[in-house]
């Protein structure tokens, strides 16, 4: 009787405990779930369209990348919807027709596809490649026009850090003028941060020499270490990733 009592009391919460893991697992912030009911219209809606197709309660490293990717898009642009297909291979089979329609090999889940324009042209991400963060965002940033780069940065004034400390002083400045320009036109607040950081390189930069950039990655490193608050830890973060855009292979410009 009182094993029997026990019994009942430990099923609920141990099945409670299960379910909790299972929606753990699934869970990706801003992703969109779709079925083969809505997916043709979901697409149609959107410029881009990044889709993972997976098993219904997806866990592992490779879901947590999707999931990191789908925070950095959300934080960047409007124009590229993340999305996941949840295959089912027991039961319904449910958005099983959906994967093979693509040609999704249920053997090597994840199976990821970029839409571009609708449901009619679309690639696949390289098989060969793992599926990390930093692999997403080349993926997308090299087929899209879209930008998703490290946070905090920005496509146009990446450009303008590229080879900057290479230039000649009068390029430099038209640069910074640029530079300048473009914070302008710029309208969310985060850009405008950023984009006050990447004329601060600049300036410094022009006045220092390239022996500033590792000099304050040293001195910015060890700020972050320190006992700081999440927010200002995190602009420390965005401030090493703005300076690593400033980096060069090679030091082509002779410095005084």
């Amino acid at each position: 009787m009182e094993r029997n009592s026990l019994k009942n009391l430990w099923l609920p919460a141990l099945s409670c405990l299960a379910w909790a893991s299972i929606v753990q697992a699934a869970i990706c912030p801003g992703c969109v779930e779709l079925d083969d009911i809505i997916f043709n219209k979901t697409i149609a809606r959107f410029p881009y369209a990044l889709v993972k197709f997976d098993i219904a309660f997806p866990y592992g490293e490779k879901h947590e990348a999707y999931s990191a990717f789908s925070q950095a898009a959300h934080a960047v642009t409007d124009d590229l919807l993340v999305a996941a297909v949840g295959i089912k291979d027991y039961g319904d089979n449910e958005n099983k027709e959906l994967g093979e329609r693509f040609g999704i090999d249920d053997k090597q889940f994840p199976g990821i596809l970029l839409f571009r324009h609708g449901i009619e042209d679309y690639l696949t991400f390289p098989s060969h490649l793992d599926v990390t963060l930093d692999n997403l965002k080349s993926f997308v940033t090299t087929n899209t026009e879209l930008f998703i780069g490290k946070e905090g940065c920005l496509k146009q004034y990446n450009d303008l850090a590229k080879n900057f400390i290479n230039l000649k002083e009068k390029e430099q400045k038209q640069r910074l003028q640029r530079a300048e320009d473009l914070k302008k036109t710029l309208k969310k607040d985060h850009e405008k941060v950023s984009a006050q950081f990447y004329k601060l390189f600049m300036e410094k930069l022009m006045a220092k020499g390239y022996d500033y950039v590792e000099e304050e990655t040293k001195r910015l490193l060890r700020l972050k270490a320190g006992k700081v608050t999440a927010a200002k830890k995190r602009e420390l973060g965005v401030k090493l990733n703005i300076l690593e855009a400033f980096r060069v292979n090679v030091l082509t410009k002779e410095e005084l």
